[in-house]
């Protein structure tokens, strides 16, 4: 099983998922990018070598924050489709960056909408219970949390009788248009900061 992603694989995440995967016997590799955006992934060999070098079971996806600041969204849905691309029909979930306190939210939206046929986990749901560190990247308790959710929701996504980490079929409404979210009550897509 391989996670990629920018500085937010290793903001809770990882540290919580990995021991939890390696006790149901997988193998976990990490590939964390401070200040990646989807560009680097798209562009380099990383992400090659990443599936040629372990041909993963699984893959899992944090990316995305900072690219955030850049306003025309749906001008890079080509890129999240090229990074799942690269992924050459292994199953995969794309977690959500969980959007902060005045970041723009309809690049997390592009996102959600155009990863299929990845798995999403929406973080935004949960975004205003993450408690920050920097006012981006959650603290040691905020990552605690956000990891525990995502795995209540892979527990619950997961098909056993395909395989230890096979993942049920996303539902019709996991990728479908809506609204943009607007966890603070605010008007979306507000300026604000970009993570590095």
């Amino acid at each position: 099983m391989v996670h990629f992603g920018d500085s937010f694989v290793y903001s809770g995440l990882h540290q919580t998922i990995r021991p939890r995967l390696e006790a149901m016997g997988a193998r976990v590799v990490s590939d964390s990018r401070t200040s990646s955006s989807l560009a680097f992934w798209v562009n380099g060999s990383n992400l090659d070598d990443l599936y040629f070098g372990y041909r993963p079971a699984l893959f899992l996806v944090t990316l995305g924050a900072n690219d955030y600041q850049f306003r025309a969204a749906d001008q890079r849905a080509y890129q999240v489709k090229r990074i799942i691309g690269k992924m050459r029909g292994t199953p995969c979930v794309w977690i959500g960056i969980p959007v902060w306190e005045n970041a723009p939210s309809d690049f997390a939206e592009m996102i959600r909408r155009e990863s299929a046929p990845c798995r999403y986990f929406d973080s935004n749901a949960i975004t205003t219970r993450i408690t920050r560190r920097d006012k981006i990247h959650p603290d040691v308790a905020g990552g605690q949390f956000w990891a525990d959710e995502f795995w209540k929701w892979f527990e619950q996504q997961r098909d056993p009788e395909a395989g230890p980490f096979a993942i049920k079929p996303a539902p019709p409404e996991e990728h479908a248009p809506r609204p943009l979210p607007d966890p603070w009550g605010k008007q979306p897509g507000a300026n604000g900061g970009s993570e590095k």
